[in-house]
């Protein structure tokens, strides 16, 4: 970079900058990147996320360079403008993006546990009324099996049954219900 450019930006490297000299850019790049940088991220609080909105508000600056005012005191105001408004779009995008998420996982969670608590409800009710069907005996282990949760040597000993006749009794039952639910899909 030549002497005229190491200065501080002055209205001629401003004016060097509306012709379109590329090394006025950078010494604008130089001086300001790390302020506007600094000034983004006061609001994204992150500064990965400053660092990309800082370069995009210098490209918008070499985009539109032919429109910036011939003193340095409106390229300053310019550079913070477009990092204002830079900052402010991603905080309104965040606040939808979070908005929207949030919105979406809520009805998902309730249609999830809605639909979950249905099929719950119903498989309970289908299985009451194979059960409901089964020999006495068989109903009475099961229950005490599932709906007590006793062990198979619980209940034999309350039923006064050998544990071998309460394992084929819940085997047969559950046996039973699962072909019920294969008959059903």
């Amino acid at each position: 970079m030549n002497e005229q450019y190491r200065a501080l930006v002055t209205d001629q490297i401003v004016n060097a900058l509306r012709q379109g000299d590329h090394k006025a850019y950078e010494t604008i790049f130089v001086k300001y990147f790390p302020k506007v940088k600094y000034y983004i991220s006061g609001f994204t609080r992150s500064d990965v996320l400053a660092e990309e909105l800082a370069q995009e508000v210098f490209l918008r600056l070499w985009e539109n360079h032919e429109a910036v005012k011939p003193a340095v005191k409106s390229l300053i105001s310019y550079l913070f403008t477009i990092a204002y408004r830079a900052a402010i779009d991603w905080v309104r995008g965040r606040q939808v993006r979070d908005s929207y998420y949030n919105d979406q996982s809520k009805c998902q969670e309730e249609t999830t546990s809605t639909e979950e608590d249905y099929i719950a409800q119903e498989t309970r009710l289908f299985v009451e009324q194979i059960v409901n069907q089964m020999p006495a005996r068989q109903q009475e282990i099961y229950r005490m099996s599932r709906h007590m949760e006793m062990n198979n040597d619980e209940i034999a000993a309350q039923l006064s049954i050998s544990k071998r006749t309460v394992e084929n009794q819940l085997s047969l039952a559950i046996k039973r219900i699962r072909n019920a639910f294969y008959k059903e899909t």
